[in-house]
């Protein structure tokens, strides 16, 4: 008992490193969309053009999530996790003294490489650290502290920017990740590295750039309009960049991800899960604050507390579903989960033109449990199922099938709305009328992908019992 005590708390405090990361990414999402308006103007750029001040984020980060995977499988995840804390952290003070809107998205850019190196070893560090039963507790308090991000970055970032400018959400980065990366250098032990594993560098490239263009072309796809020659042209050399990276992947003596991963049903349905729970969440991200806009007239800060209870019931469902999932199937409380976003998207689609504030807030916490309820266990089960020496390629895809879910919901969700919506008003249908066809044939489709998940999450096989994993924490690092 005097051996494993400080064992166990020596687990949590590499856990709060962790979760220092995991906040300060997901805090700067919230917190730049926030200053969004005012860095517009100081910058003399329009809506189109500031938007990708995020939109190159999310590319970056997306894109590079496996080649960081990789790199943290052949070198040591202590150091690759730490660099990430170092770029974000460079990248948030380049942004700080941003001039232009040029320089703003070169930083944004180093920004997301360092956002990608946390990501792609947060859960794998975790998983290292945290062996059986504590592993989904771990898991879900990373969910929590998602949710936790979610929460302060609106609020963080309008007082930040009202007393001291839209500068001051970058320069909020820099002592965390100083934080980060003092505490890390202490805390986090120096796993031991693969020499054995090898980067396939064109494999690598091909893969980068059929993301860049496939995301692009779903993230621009409305703005820019589907039919256009970028966009069909991005959707192409989407196609082309992954046929060579296929072919790679089959002629390469060592191939960049490893298609025989996805032979493992724990992998690869785990995936499937995770790309269609996300679809089916981010479909409400977009257009329900249209919806307070548009039909319910509500002010800025009403709807930012109508959106509250989402994030709320997440930061509460996540480490529940971790502690259930070291009693239950995981299988089952991951379906479960679908479960909530399916009973919350139903509310939605009948949610008419004057819903009650309860009537709202109750559909936005089924949604926000069930996102808690299903990530957890899903994220530990990929976790569970990955060899060892591919332990950080195995996470990163598992963050790529989110990220991609992300944007593809907010696309597809999106790009039906606009659809439905055009063919009601020239049918004549009233603006309000159409709108609310529009949104429910959207909250429809999020109730099929959900379905589709839950269907995923129930057909995969119940793993076998394994064998009781060593008590020691040491023997999966170096001195």
């Amino acid at each position: 008992m005097k051996i494993q005590a400080p064992h166990i708390a020596y687990k949590w405090l590499i856990f709060s490193v962790t979760a220092i990361g995991v906040f300060m990414s997901t805090l700067d999402g919230g917190i730049v969309n926030i200053a969004l308006p005012v860095m517009a103007h100081d910058l003399n750029a329009g809506l189109e053009r500031i938007q990708w001040v995020v939109s190159i984020y999310l590319l970056t980060t997306t894109c590079f999530l496996p080649v960081f995977g990789k790199l943290s499988d052949m070198y040591s995840r202590k150091y690759l996790y730490l660099t990430g804390f170092l770029l974000f952290g460079v990248g948030s003070l380049l942004a700080a003294f941003s001039k232009s809107l040029s320089w703003m998205i070169f930083s944004r850019i180093v920004q997301g490489l360092g956002a990608s190196a946390m990501i792609s070893n947060c859960q794998a560090i975790i998983a290292k650290a945290f062996r059986g039963k504590d592993r989904g507790r771990a898991l879900g308090g990373i969910g929590a502290m998602v949710a936790v991000g979610f929460l302060a970055g609106p609020a963080v970032g309008g007082f930040l920017i009202q007393h001291w400018g839209w500068q001051s959400v970058f320069w909020i980065n820099v002592p965390i990740s100083a934080l980060g990366i003092w505490r890390g250098i202490q805390i986090i032990p120096l796993f031991k590295s693969n020499a054995k594993v090898k980067m396939d560098v064109l494999g690598a490239i091909c893969f980068i750039l059929f993301c860049f263009c496939f995301l692009y072309a779903l993230d621009e796809g409305e703005s820019q309009h589907w039919t256009s020659f970028l966009i069909i042209g991005s959707f192409v050399m989407s196609v082309l960049f992954f046929g060579i990276f296929y072919m790679r992947e089959r002629t390469s003596k060592n191939p960049f991800i490893g298609l025989s991963l996805f032979k493992i049903q724990a992998i690869s349905y785990g995936c499937i899960v995770s790309l269609l729970g996300f679809i089916a969440l981010n479909c409400n991200s977009i257009l329900f604050p249209f919806y307070m806009s548009d039909i319910l007239h509500r002010s800025p800060l009403q709807m930012s507390l109508l959106m509250m209870p989402f994030p709320v019931a997440l930061a509460i469902a996540s480490p529940v579903s971790g502690w259930l999932s070291e009693r239950y199937s995981a299988r089952l409380i991951t379906t479960v989960g679908f479960g909530f976003i399916i009973i919350g998207a139903s509310m939605f689609v009948g949610i008419g033109t004057h819903p009650s504030i309860a009537y709202i807030i109750v559909a936005q916490l089924m949604m926000g449990t069930g996102s808690g309820t299903f990530q957890a266990p899903n994220n530990n089960t990929i976790i569970g199922g990955a060899p060892s020496d591919r332990l950080g390629m195995v996470v990163s895809i598992s963050a790529l099938a989110r990220n991609m879910g992300a944007v593809m919901g907010i696309a597809l969700s999106v790009l039906i709305f606009s659809s439905v919506k055009r063919h009601y008003l020239a049918a004549g249908l009233a603006g309000q009328d159409a709108f609310m066809n529009a949104y429910q044939a959207s909250m429809v489709f999020c109730i099929v992908m959900a379905l589709a998940a839950a269907y995923f999450s129930a057909a995969r096989e119940k793993r076998k019992k394994r064998k009781k994993q060593p008590t020691g924490f040491y023997e999966s690092t170096t001195a």
